[in-house]
């Protein structure tokens, strides 16, 4: 199929346009290169063959010197950061929620299909928090023995301890970010244009997503972030809850393999919303993944603590991918370990270039959040 890829020169947009070129699509990947670094991804694109366009979702008239004869869209493109829209929250709208209307006008005007990357941030962090949970030694966990002693009037449907959230679970409530309701009303809209004008749309609600090539920041890519910290050297510090707040991880490759399946079955699908995340076996919490990297690198990481939380910040978020996987037969692949050693590996191999990036934060001594 000929790709429309929006955001196809960030992250998870270039990963996605690579992969899919290589299962033999036609990739065009379209971008503002706002986000710094993006723009070293498109040489890199280029080589293996997908075609690049500078464009702006938020700019309609962007769009109307596409090429013609795109079949599809996959839109990767947003203002991912849940810290941002505290300060700039028209930011956040303009990217993640207009922009996306603007993709939606270009898939009913030319009847293309649209697979858009939403996310579990879309859920309230109050309601998920006030699940039952209890402490470990390196970890908030849900606590499934006062989940079940619960009455069944009380447990709120889409959760389960064991799998976590799905996508049953309630819209309602706040302390889902402004990031977070940015991308709810896209992830609504996009339902209502389905239904409306009968578009083939499937939703992905991913958890967080990581690999090797994540530019990590203090505020979005917490896991590279991390890594990048233990190797420079670094000053981090926990914010709330000691490093035990808990994730479930999705590395890149496992999101493409996804993404290509409902390519390829589009036609039965027409329209669904999934929560795709790295489940339970993939759970991490910050002090785990202090420890982990720690002991793989030999070093020790400086890091203290702030016990208030910040705001809108999940304590613990799981996702259950039981639907995923009974529809598509997907589930993921890359375990905690390999994705982890993957990302270090990269770091090891491009040193040069991201100590540039990344060395003189270590130097100044400014301490970083997470």
């Amino acid at each position: 199929m000929k790709v429309l890829i929006t955001g196809g020169c960030g992250f998870l947009g270039s990963a996605l346009a690579l992969y899919l070129r290589e299962q033999g699509h036609d990739v065009l990947a379209m971008d503002n290169l706002v986000r710094r670094g993006s723009e070293s991804n498109i040489e890199r694109l280029q080589e293996r063959g997908v075609a690049f366009v500078h464009g702006d979702v938020r700019c309609v008239e962007d769009f109307t010197g596409l090429p013609p004869g795109i079949e599809l869209i996959c839109d990767a493109s947003a203002q991912p950061s849940v810290v941002s829209g505290y300060t700039n929250p028209m930011f956040d709208l303009t990217n993640n929620t207009v922009g996306v209307i603007h993709v939606l006008e270009f898939a009913r005007e030319h009847r293309c299909p649209l697979i858009f990357c939403s996310t579990n941030r879309i859920y309230s962090a109050d309601r998920i928090n006030a699940l039952p949970r209890r402490e470990s030694a390196t970890r908030l966990e849900w606590d499934s023995a006062v989940w079940r002693n619960l009455p069944a009037e009380s447990r709120p449907p889409g959760f389960d301890p064991e799998y976590g959230v799905s996508e049953e679970f309630s819209l309602d409530g706040v302390g889902r970010s402004i990031y977070g309701v940015s991308k709810l009303m896209a992830d609504v809209v996009c339902q209502e244009y389905g239904d409306a004008f009968d578009i083939p749309v499937i939703i992905n609600r991913f958890s967080v997503i990581s690999g090797a090539g994540q530019f990590g920041k203090i505020d979005q890519g917490w896991v590279v972030w991390w890594a990048l910290a233990c190797w420079f050297g670094l000053p981090l510090k926990y914010i709330g809850w000691g490093g035990k707040q808990v994730r479930d991880i999705l590395f890149v490759e496992d999101v493409c393999r996804l993404v290509d399946l409902e390519i390829g079955q589009i036609g039965r699908l027409r329209s669904g919303v999934f929560n795709a995340g790295g489940g339970a076996a993939n759970s991490l919490s910050l002090l785990e993944a202090t420890h982990f990297l720690e002991k793989r690198l030999g070093r020790s990481m400086s890091i203290t603590h702030e016990k208030s939380p910040r705001k809108a910040d999940t304590v613990v978020y799981i996702t259950d991918n039981r639907k995923v996987e009974r529809v598509l037969g997907w589930k993921p692949r890359v375990n905690l370990a390999e994705g982890l050693d993957s990302i270090l590996a990269w770091i090891e191999e491009n040193e040069a270039e991201l100590s540039a990036r990344y060395r003189p934060v270590a130097q100044s001594g400014t301490r970083l959040s997470l």
